[in-house]
């Protein structure tokens, strides 16, 4: 059974390297609100930009706890702040990017990163739903849920 469990971190993480976009939800000052981001894995944990004057910027500024969505996977995560996009010190995190997402430093593109900030998730928790044994039933329709503590 815990080899499942670590296949279902394993399996986010793939998804999560795959992805073009995950849903993100942050919370602050009793307000809730979620929207996309595009995920770069980086150093074990989940990269994205945003600018400093955006609702979650503001809302993981104020609880950097959230919650990042992508298939059937949903993980509660901290976000760690490192700073400016084109930052001299933030060049090898500009290059992980730009192995996934070539022009998201390229002058003019729109939701470009040349003036956002870096954000790094650092994925704790690990819940969803998955089928019987690992082994989609004929219904298709994972019955059985899991929670998995994510190490650090």
């Amino acid at each position: 059974h815990g080899d499942v469990m670590m296949g279902k971190v394993d399996e986010f993480y793939v998804a999560v390297g795959e992805a073009v976009t995950v849903a993100l939800a942050t919370a602050a000052d009793g307000v809730v609100s979620m929207r996309v981001v595009s995920p770069v894995l980086y150093d074990g944990g989940i990269l994205f930009f945003t600018a400093a004057d955006s609702r979650k910027y503001r809302q993981l500024a104020a609880n950097p706890v959230c919650c990042v969505s992508v298939g059937p996977f949903f993980a509660e995560a901290t976000a760690e702040f490192l700073h400016g996009c084109m930052l001299p010190e933030n060049g090898v995190l500009r290059d992980a990017y730009c192995a996934k997402f070539p022009d998201a430093f390229a002058e003019g593109v729109a939701f470009g990163g040349r003036g956002s900030e870096f954000v790094l998730l650092h994925p704790t928790r690990l819940s969803g739903w998955a089928f019987p044994d690992d082994v989609p039933t004929a219904e298709g329709i994972p019955t059985v849920p899991f929670d998995i503590a994510i190490e650090s």
